[in-house]
């Protein structure tokens, strides 16, 4: 018993590590950003959507990818067909579209469709350096 229980435990903790810890509720997200100071990115979404089923998968699940946005972002998962969504973001016609906005709202970077590991990587690199310009100007 103790045996399987310890399996459960540690496949558990591999699991979760390896997951980024989404929100999904947007005034939420936006509360936090404020509070600690950190980007929002928002992946766009939309069911029955092979690539975004594709990113999360891939580039979504890579162990640098989960560790840094884990850390440094707020990171806020939205459907492309909610209502709310619309309203914040407009009419997200590519499916899966990331975007990146500072704890204000002000719009970092925004990539569309699916993307590989390094491109995300550039595409985060382009939103820390514009929202350390907007700090900067503080």
């Amino acid at each position: 018993m103790r045996k399987i229980l310890l399996c459960v435990i540690t496949f558990s903790v591999v699991v979760f590590a390896n997951s980024i810890n989404w929100i999904v509720d947007i005034d939420k997200a936006q509360k936090l950003a404020k509070k600690e100071n950190k980007i929002i990115m928002v992946y766009v979404e939309a069911k029955h959507c092979p690539w975004c089923e594709k990113m999360k998968a891939t580039t979504l699940s890579d162990k640098d990818v989960v560790r840094n946005l884990n850390r440094d972002y707020i990171s806020l998962k939205v459907d492309a067909d909610s209502p709310k969504t619309q309203k914040l973001f407009g009419n997200v016609a590519i499916t899966p579209t990331t975007m990146f906005f500072s704890p204000n709202g002000d719009a970092l970077e925004m990539l569309e469709g699916y993307q590989e590991l390094e491109f995300f990587f550039w595409g985060m690199g382009k939103a820390e350096k514009k929202f350390k310009a907007l700090e900067d100007k503080k």
